[in-house]
């Protein structure tokens, strides 16, 4: 079984928040270390748990779209590890769980959880928009994103 998870998360049809689609679609084609398996997905919330269950790592690619008191531009990638994701458990529905609530839930569950989530966030311009083409800045992001990704895979497989 594969040990890491490439997950690019979205809506391909909303402009921007495709980007997670895109970049794992991309990942694809590159060379990646063995036990490395890419992933595209459209499913939030509780379903997530189906997904990263079983890998030791997760690495998730989405859209990000802030508010503008956090004064990120567009096309700003931040990097942001499971830990970052604590608190705040929203329960309105299984789809509005947040991905710190699916893994403690998957923990509380006795699932075999990821030790290690990385997601890697892409600040968009639109992500309401019906349409197929991301912006400038965001796909120029995807470019960066995707080269980040490697390079961190192939580190990993380097140490190990």
């Amino acid at each position: 079984m594969s040990s890491t998870l490439v997950l690019g998360m979205g809506n391909p049809i909303l402009s921007d928040d495709g980007v997670g689609l895109l970049v794992a679609e991309r990942l694809r084609g590159a060379s990646l270390p063995a036990g490395v398996e890419v992933l595209q997905s459209e499913v939030a919330g509780l379903r997530l748990l189906e997904l990263v269950r079983g890998f030791t790592r997760v690495i998730i690619i989405d859209a990000l779209k802030s508010p503008a008191e956090a004064g990120r531009a567009p096309g700003e990638i931040v990097r942001c590890e499971a830990k970052d994701f604590k608190g705040g458990q929203r329960y309105g529905s299984a789809h509005s769980i947040g991905l710190g609530t699916v893994l403690e839930l998957g923990d509380r569950l006795g699932c075999d959880m990821p030790r290690e989530v990385v997601v890697y966030a892409i600040e968009a311009v639109d992500v309401e928009t019906f349409g197929e083409e991301l912006s400038p800045p965001v796909a120029a992001a995807a470019e960066r994103v995707l080269g980040m990704i490697v390079a961190e895979l192939a580190a990993a497989a380097d140490a190990a």
